[in-house]
């Protein structure tokens, strides 16, 4: 039994709640910025689930970490800080693990467009962008999933060198994101190879929020009892 609690009650953190099964979990909490875990947790807890907003994140994985909580974090935008989190799951000797997203169908998705992008490097006169769009209340631009789409691509594809976003005019060793926010929309990515005589175009759409949190679930029983920092796109294999 993992004792787990929910950092962040949203529509993910609710969605998280309504596939718990019983005989493998045990909630010990629900928190918000109403009630912070830092001053309302107080059952013992094994592995937290963090999916808040940037400007929280980092706080919330320190003060997990200071009492020995195992953290499953899904929020993304904060990955200019990783160095920061890494110093933080070695101070506290706890275990974490991450993704720009925990869907084991866009996992799936990222072993595709590697091998995809890898076919294209003889064919260069395909142009490639990526889309990706999501709901209005997503904060980060590009989206978490976009970047780690475009570091997959540029790791493939030798005439792309880096990314840029919503870019107008992007250089030919840059391999440009478009962001759109649009009500309702769960999230949505393509990736798109383009020439003079056909489009290629391979799209993972999420249908609901219910892939994320089977994803983070399986993180978390994945992290429960480990040390250390990890990435679930690294981890993916061993846990098929």
């Amino acid at each position: 039994m993992i004792n787990l609690a929910l950092v962040g009650y949203g529509k993910m953190g609710k969605m998280i709640e309504s596939l718990l099964d019983p005989k493998e979990f045990k909630l010990t909490g629900t928190f918000d910025v109403t009630n912070p875990p830092k001053t309302h947790l107080s059952e013992v807890t094994d592995v937290a689930i963090e999916f808040t907003n940037p400007a929280n994140v980092i706080g919330n994985i320190e003060f997990l970490a200071s009492k020995g909580i195992n953290i499953v974090c899904g929020t993304t935008g904060w990955y200019d800080k990783i160095n920061v989190v890494k110093d933080i799951v070695s101070k506290y000797n706890t275990g974490f693990v991450f993704a720009s997203n925990f869907s084991v169908g866009v996992n799936i998705y990222f072993k595709i467009i590697k091998e995809a992008s890898k076919l294209f490097n003889n064919f260069g006169h395909y142009s490639v962008s990526i889309e990706e769009t999501h709901h209005t209340q997503k904060l980060d631009k590009p989206s978490g999933t976009a970047i780690s789409i475009a570091k997959y691509v540029i790791e493939s594809l030798n005439r792309k060198e880096k990314y840029t976003n919503d870019s107008s005019d992007p250089s030919d060793n840059e391999l440009n994101i478009v962001s759109k926010r649009i009500e309702n929309i769960v999230g949505n990515h393509k990736l798109v190879f383009e020439s003079q005589s056909d489009s290629i175009i391979i799209e993972h759409n999420a249908k609901s929020r219910r892939g994320f949190a089977e994803g983070a679930l399986i993180a978390a029983k994945f992290i429960n009892c480990k040390k250390g920092f990890f990435k679930f796109e690294d981890i993916f294999n061993n846990l098929t």
